[in-house]
């Protein structure tokens, strides 16, 4: 079974969508698309199981200049990252299927299915960043010609800020095969040959650097996190949900699958300063989270405190740190996309996201009131849903390398506790306004409310049972660990 059809499929795809007879057309083929991206991405565990070592499903093409050449493979966390992408593209196209979008649109989310799942997929560095740039262009547009009032601002930050950590990671990454080429007189590309720990002299801790912020935009860590709020808010719902649930996993795994393998000693050198800014995204988030109005905007700060613990459980380099961060990427996209699938339901009845706006919507409203409520209280971690086993195992893992930053670390958590359930409390028991829009919100369809079912059997699952996902990415992070 191919790995390339990931990006293959939704890629010619989305060129056929631009090139459909009707709008309706292309949103069915943009939808059977997906649906069948997931459920092949689904059988590849088969092939998987059956095979040994960490990288597997692995395709080489034929080598070419300076160590360039084609080459794919997956390990347990690449290919859970590719699930979530998959299914979350399915989620968001079903969200927006009532939406009278024409084509480009359809085209778009496709597009963006594609160049993520080349990230999560490509093992030569040269193709690595060639869909991590591609992955900026689909997502501009979706911002920028979908998104709400000022969404041409938020577009053009978004895409300054994000093409501008990937110069920085260009040159980084460039830097890094140089250093190859210096120790070894090989000039590759490839992933593996790379993170073997042999870049070194007075150059590494400058590309170090350039790599690391490539990626820390992404994330995004504080205090490289600017443009995300505005995205996220500008953004159509399903744009949210693409961009928080699987763009922002590009970042931290280009921590896990390049940075920290590739410089094990300058990783375990920068411990304190990366793990510190990672628990100042976790605090700051949070603080900004608690201090919002916007629906949307509160959902865009617990993603800067969310991908903190991300950043923290990386920078651990303990084998419980670094199974909570893959972990944890996975129960964010999860969490979060519900979140910002929810929000946008609402936006489509009532035309806001105030949290003034809204009250008294579990009377009138009961299935939003249970999936909001199901939702919320996986994104701050309660017990027995996913979002709980990520936290505890970033934490414990921060807890073993530096205890005064696993402490402060911890406060996310409480914080977290802070802002989500006053704002719950406010939208659905308080008593409405004279401003409300209560009156204006419908309970939820039964479309929106198979999507969101869908959406809640993963984040129970996961809460209950971690322990296959967890062994499933175990070799992976067992190879990161030893260095």
């Amino acid at each position: 079974m191919s790995v390339s059809l990931l990006w293959i499929i939704p890629a010619g795809a989305a060129a056929l969508t631009l090139a459909a007879p009707s709008a309706r057309a292309a949103r069915a083929l943009a939808l059977l698309t997906a649906a069948a991206v997931l459920a092949y991405s689904l059988t590849l565990i088969v092939p998987f199981r059956a095979q040994d070592g960490v990288l597997r499903l692995v395709e080489l093409g034929a080598p070419g200049a300076y160590g360039i050449r084609y080459s794919v493979a997956v390990d347990g966390v690449s290919l859970a990252l590719c699930w979530l992408t998959a299914f979350l593209t399915v989620l968001s196209l079903g969200a927006s299927w009532a939406g009278g979008h024409g084509k480009g649109f359809w085209a778009a989310f496709l597009a963006l299915e594609a160049a993520i799942m080349g990230v999560f997929t490509m093992q030569n560095l040269f193709w690595f960043y060639f869909f991590w740039d591609a992955s900026l262009i689909p997502m501009f547009f979706i911002i920028g010609l979908w998104g709400s009032a000022n969404r041409r601002k938020a577009a053009f930050k978004f895409i300054l800020y994000t093409f501008v950590g990937g110069l920085a990671l260009l040159v980084g990454l460039t830097g890094l095969v140089a250093l190859h080429h210096q120790a070894t007189g090989t000039w590759t590309w490839e992933i593996a040959e790379l993170t073997r720990g042999t870049a070194g002299g007075p150059w590494a801790k400058y590309v170090f650097l350039a790599i690391a912020a490539g990626f820390a935009v992404k994330v995004p860590v504080f205090p490289l996190h600017n443009w995300l709020p505005d995205a996220h808010t500008e953004a159509p719902a399903a744009g949210s949900v693409m961009l928080a649930g699987a763009m922002l996993k590009m970042g931290v795994y280009g921590f896990l699958r390049v940075l920290v393998p590739a410089f094990p000693a300058l990783s375990a050198e920068a411990l304190p300063w990366a793990a510190g800014l990672g628990v100042a995204s976790i605090l700051y988030g949070a603080l900004c989270a608690m201090a919002q109005s916007d629906l949307k905007r509160l959902i865009a700060f617990t993603s800067v405190s969310h991908m903190g613990f991300c950043v923290v459980g990386i920078f651990s380099l303990t084998p419980e740190g670094l199974s909570g961060a893959a972990l944890q990427m996975l129960n964010h996209g999860l969490s979060t996309g519900g979140l910002f699938l929810l929000v946008g339901f609402l936006y489509e009845r009532a035309h806001t996201r105030g949290l003034d706006d809204f009250g008294g919507l579990a009377a009138t409203a009961p299935w939003f009131t249970f999936f909001f409520a199901f939702v919320m209280l996986s994104s701050i971690g309660l017990p027995g849903l996913n979002g709980f086993v990520g936290e505890a195992l970033t934490l414990y893992g921060l807890l073993q390398a530096c205890w005064p930053l696993a402490l402060a670390a911890s406060l996310g958590a409480v914080l977290a506790a802070a802002y989500g359930l006053p704002s719950f409390q406010r939208v659905f028991w308080a008593p409405p306004g004279p401003s409300s829009r209560s009156g204006e919100v419908s309970d939820m369809t039964l479309r929106e409310q198979a999507i969101l079912w869908s959406l809640a059997a993963p984040i129970l699952g996961l809460g209950l049972f971690p322990k296959p996902l967890l062994a499933l990415m175990a070799p992976a992070v067992a190879a990161l660990a030893r260095r």
